[in-house]
């Protein structure tokens, strides 16, 4: 059962939830929500920030201040649905995996959607990785992402694939949307228990404007319908009540079929990407230390 600060901050969510306007949603209204919810997380002390740039992406660096690990580096790709969100709305989160970790985080600021539609920011992510690579060699390399993010990262795993580029040591996948479609049966099951995301505001905020006129049984857009063979340990985290549930449990069991070392975690009776709302609930605490005793576990 969710402790007791969970249960109060999903009903927060909720009935903030009931007071949204009834309107189709557009990604500038997506872009508003994003940046609200998670303007109230605070970024821990302890980390420097600055900005490097790779081409014309634009990269926040986050490490901590006491010194990083030379033994692995993260490069973080977050979430919004593919038309919201930035390094600085992520910050909070990705300040707490840099501490976690005890290593240096990546957040590209990839071009968005509308006005930049797939590919435009799985290109950038490549990019970045190209550099990140450069810069870290010798070092596991991780890479995870939440949501968008996360179908971000799997996507990107496929594209290094086919351009023979070196894949990352380590993925994990949070609260990912792997499906553009929305074909899995709990974008119907779980549209009125998500308290985060909704199926139809998700296809009129989001995933028409990042797929555009492309297909979107492109595995580079939709990575569930890609190949998992020859990808990494991978970690995947998810809630029993999001939209994007069924993403993940198919991902698991095609990854697993195709002999992929995959660790899922349920988060029962939670919220779409819940980790990003430490130090609130101690499951959302509990599952960023998660991350770091699983990515040291698998450490090559």
């Amino acid at each position: 059962m969710p402790s007791v600060q969970a249960r109060v901050a999903r009903f927060a969510m909720a009935q903030q939830l009931k007071k949204a306007p009834k309107r189709e949603a557009k990604p500038s209204s997506v872009r508003r929500a994003v940046a609200k919810g998670l303007s109230y997380m605070p970024v821990p002390k302890g980390v420097t920030i600055r900005l490097v740039q790779v081409g014309a992406v634009s990269v926040e660096v986050i490490r901590p201040q006491t010194g990083c690990s030379n033994q692995r580096a993260l490069m973080y790709l977050h979430g919004g649905g593919y038309v919201a969100g930035s390094p600085q709305t992520h910050r909070a989160f990705t300040a707490r995996l840099a501490l976690e970790l005890n290593c240096e985080v990546w957040v590209p600021d990839y071009r968005l959607a509308p006005e930049h539609p797939f590919p435009a920011g799985l290109h950038d992510a490549a990019d970045v990785w190209t550099k990140f690579l450069n810069v870290h060699a010798g070092k596991t390399m991780l890479l995870g992402g939440e949501s968008a993010g996360g179908g971000l990262s799997l996507a990107l795993c496929y594209l290094l694939r086919e351009r023979a580029v070196r894949l990352p040591d380590q993925l994990f996948l949070l609260s990912a949307w792997l499906d553009i479609r929305m074909a899995g049966d709990s974008y119907t099951r779980n549209d009125f228990r998500d308290v985060i995301a909704k199926t139809a505001t998700t296809e009129t905020g989001c995933a028409r404007h990042y797929a555009g006129e492309e297909s979107r049984t492109n595995p580079l857009m939709s990575p569930l319908l890609g190949d998992p063979k020859g990808l990494p340990p991978t970690y995947v985290m998810v809630a029993d009540t999001e939209i994007f549930e069924d993403d993940s449990r198919a991902f698991v069991i095609h990854a697993r079929e195709a002999g992929v070392d995959v660790t899922l975690e349920i988060g029962h009776g939670l919220w779409h990407a819940w980790p990003l709302f430490a130090p609130f609930t101690p499951e959302c605490t509990n599952s960023i230390r998660n991350i770091g005793d699983w990515v040291r576990k698998h450490q090559r």
